[in-house]
């Protein structure tokens, strides 16, 4: 009770609380305003409890943390175990930033494109639609410029999960 869930363009939920300061108000008013005339369709209302909103966002950035100490421990590379180069998120099947962990954010946006040109790539219609995904792959890519990495050194590992046979 007193929240409003939105869904960007990006497809991220934002929350606001229904009931604010007056200067608050006007300028999330001017904020909302200036994003519907950039894209008029960005924004849709949802019903959304904000209690499980959180518990599952804290639960989906519990398990990017875990990925990231995972990989820390299992690591032989200076960079990754003691500089924390790195990047660990969960993405929607749409490339969408779900949740991320706060080692070296950076990497999110090639992620974010890598996840989504893997997506499009083995999609029906896509060149590898023959092939196809099934559960168990995963997929390495670097290419910066096909494939969404930074630069050729950095490698993203992308492993889709299925529910009910789709990813």
């Amino acid at each position: 009770p007193g929240w409003i869930a939105t869904i960007t363009a990006d497809h991220n939920v934002r929350m606001d609380v229904q009931q604010q300061q007056q200067q608050q108000q006007a300028v999330e008013h001017q904020q909302t305003m200036e994003l519907q005339q950039q894209a008029p369709q960005s924004l849709a209302p949802v019903g959304c409890d904000p209690i499980q909103l959180s518990i599952f966002s804290h639960r989906f950035m519990g398990i990017a943390e875990q990925m990231g100490r995972v990989l820390q421990r299992t690591s032989i590379s200076v960079n990754i175990k003691e500089r924390l180069d790195f990047s660990c998120a969960l993405f929607g099947p749409d490339g969408s930033l779900v949740a991320n962990a706060p080692h070296l954010p950076v990497h999110l946006g090639a992620m974010s494109e890598a996840v989504r040109f893997q997506v499009a790539y083995y999609s029906a219609g896509g060149p590898g639609a023959q092939e196809g995904l099934q559960e168990g792959d995963v997929l390495l890519s670097n290419h910066p410029q096909l494939a969404g990495g930074s630069h050729l050194p950095d490698i993203t590992v992308i492993t889709p999960v299925f529910s009910g046979g789709r990813v």
